[in-house]
């Protein structure tokens, strides 16, 4: 899928998350949204904390940071965004999306990457108006959760979400946490540098 560009210069992604670790699931979703959608890019954001986040990340921001910039090092279209941390304090969409908007200028398109479950909650969301005003909204779908991408376009129909069908692999940051303090092996979940930071700094153990 191309999206006209309507004179834009530039169409980049921004996938946010704490990535507590940053896992082949977050890849595999950056991917097709950027090969779907035809982006120039991908932005990982790497958040310092989340306001609807029950407990705070287990690693620190300068850790995730580092595994995120690891596991994209080598691959073409993908770059990491430390706007939150740098910010500082309790991330906000619409503090995110503004603060790339004043690094990028208005030649370009920002296309904010969410899963099925997290855009069906928008509306909780701080000034989620304003978020639609800085960025398309990309609806991927998940593993395992049910979704029909026209009950979104009913519920927020000035948002023009499109919808992505994402990968089949079903991994989670919690899940790799604890294979790590259960000293197993995290190989094929997370990229082998990541494996190793993780190891080499006793990271969720």
């Amino acid at each position: 899928m191309t999206l006209d560009t309507g004179g834009v210069t530039r169409r980049i992604g921004v996938l946010g998350g704490t990535f507590d670790p940053v896992h082949y699931g977050h890849i595999g979703i950056a991917e097709a949204v950027r090969s779907e959608l035809d982006l120039a890019e991908v932005l990982f954001v790497v958040a310092a904390d989340q306001w609807l986040r029950e407990s705070p990340p287990v690693a620190g921001a300068t850790a995730r940071l580092a595994m995120v910039e690891l596991a994209v090092a080598n691959t073409r279209g993908f770059e990491v965004s430390d706007v939150d941390i740098v910010r500082g304090g309790p991330t906000y969409t619409f503090d995110t999306l503004a603060g790339l908007r004043e690094q990028l200028g208005e030649a370009v398109e920002l296309f904010l990457i969410v899963g099925a479950d997290s855009a069906m909650s928008m509306d909780r969301w701080k000034r989620a108006e304003t978020i639609v005003s800085l960025a398309r909204v990309v609806v991927v779908g998940r593993p395992g959760l049910a979704f029909d991408g026209r009950s979104l376009a009913k519920t927020h129909p000035a948002r023009g979400a499109v919808y992505v069908e994402g990968p089949m692999a079903d991994v989670s940051a919690t899940s790799i946490r604890d294979l790590v303090r259960a000293d197993k092996s995290i190989a094929g979940l997370v990229p082998g540098e990541v494996a190793d930071y993780i190891e080499s700094n006793g990271i969720y153990r």
